[in-house]
C-alpha cells in the first residue's frame, strides 16, 4: 500500500472516530480491509502461494453501494459513474526458478504489470470489465483480461445481507508474454528437451475460465467475503513443454477476506 496509503487510511479512520463526526453529513464512504488469496504464482504453475492483499475503496457518499466482483488486482477508480468505472490497475506475478524441477529453464523474476481497466455497468446486475497491462519487470509483453459477471447486490433494509456474482473470464497475451512463460528457447531445449526442440507459442489466448464470489454483511460496517476462480489454459499454453513437464493446465485461486465500512468528511 505504501506510506502515503497508510497515512490516508489513518486519517480517514481518525475522521470517522472523531467526536462529533457522526453529527455531520458524510461526504465519502470508505471500505478498508484485507484478503488472503491462495493462487498459482504465475500462469501454468503447478504450485500455489498465499498472499495478503489490502483493500481500500473510497467512493462519494451519494453513490449507492453495489457489489463489485473481486478481480485480484490493485485498482484505483478515477472515473466512477453509474455506467462506467475506470482507472489505473497493477498486477504482480511470482517468480519461476531455474533449479530443481526447473533446472535447464531460464529464471523468470517477479513480474510487475501496470495498466488500465474499464468496467461497464449497463444494468445494476450486469458488469463487463477489461484490463490492458504491460510488463515492466519479469516480462515486457502486453496482456489483456476480460470478464462478464451477473451481479446481485443485497438490500440490508429488507433483510437481504448477501451479495454475489458469477461470470466468465478470458485472457490474451502477446508473443513476448507467451514466449516468456510458455516458450522454450533453443538453449533450453538443448539442456532440457534434447529430443523435443524449441517451442515458440506466439500470441494467443492465455486462458478461459469462470469466477464466483459471495459476501455476507454481518452489520452495516463489517462484511466477510469469499471468491473462487477457475481457469483452463489456452491451446498454445497447453502445448508448451514447460506446462506438460513441470506445470498444470488447471489454475484455481481462492480468496477470503473481511472489510469495514465507514463514512467521513475531509
Amino acid at each position: 500500500m505504501g506510506i502515503r496509503g497508510l497515512v490516508l487510511v489513518a486519517l480517514l479512520a481518525c475522521g470517522a472516530l472523531a467526536p462529533g463526526a457522526g453529527a455531520r453529513a458524510e461526504d465519502w464512504n470508505a471500505t478498508v480491509g484485507a484478503r488472503i488469496r491462495i493462487k498459482p504464482p504465475y500462469e501454468g504453475a503447478a504450485s500455489h502461494i498465499v498472499g495478503l492483499i489490502p483493500v481500500l475503496v473510497i467512493r462519494p457518499a451519494d453513490h449507492p453501494y453495489r457489489f463489485t466482483p473481486p478481480d485480484g488486482a490493485a485498482a484505483l477508480a478515477l472515473v466512477d459513474t453509474r455506467l462506467v468505472v475506470a482507472g489505473p490497475v497493477i498486477r504482480f506475478r511470482g517468480s519461476r526458478g531455474d533449479d530443481g524441477v526447473f533446472a535447464g529453464l531460464t529464471r523468470i523474476p517477479v513480474a510487475t504489470e501496470p495498466g488500465l481497466f474499464v468496467a461497464l455497468w449497463p444494468t445494476p446486475w450486469l458488469r463487463a470489465r477489461i484490463e490492458t497491462r504491460r510488463g515492466i519487470s519479469g516480462h515486457r509483453g502486453w496482456v489483456e483480461d476480460l470478464g462478464v459477471d451477473l451481479v446481485h447486490t443485497g438490500d440490508m433494509a429488507r433483510g437481504d445481507r448477501w451479495d454475489g456474482s458469477v461470470g466468465l473470464r478470458a485472457g490474451y497475451g502477446d508473443a513476448h508474454y507467451m514466449g516468456t512463460y510458455f516458450g522454450v528457447t533453443p538453449a533450453e531445449a538443448l539442456v532440457r528437451l534434447p529430443r523435443g526442440g524449441a517451442y515458440v507459442p506466439g500470441a494467443g489466448l492465455r486462458y478461459t475460465g469462470a469466477a464466483a464470489a459471495a459476501a455476507y454483511h454481518l452489520d452495516k460496517r463489517w462484511t466477510v467475503n469469499l471468491d473462487l476462480t477457475y481457469n483452463h489454459l489456452g491451446s498454445k499454453a497447453l502445448a508448451s513443454p514447460v506446462v506438460r513437464t513441470v506445470g498444470a493446465s488447471e489454475q484455481v485461486a481462492v480468496g477470503m477476506g473481511v472489510t469495514y465500512n465507514f463514512g467521513f468528511r475531509l
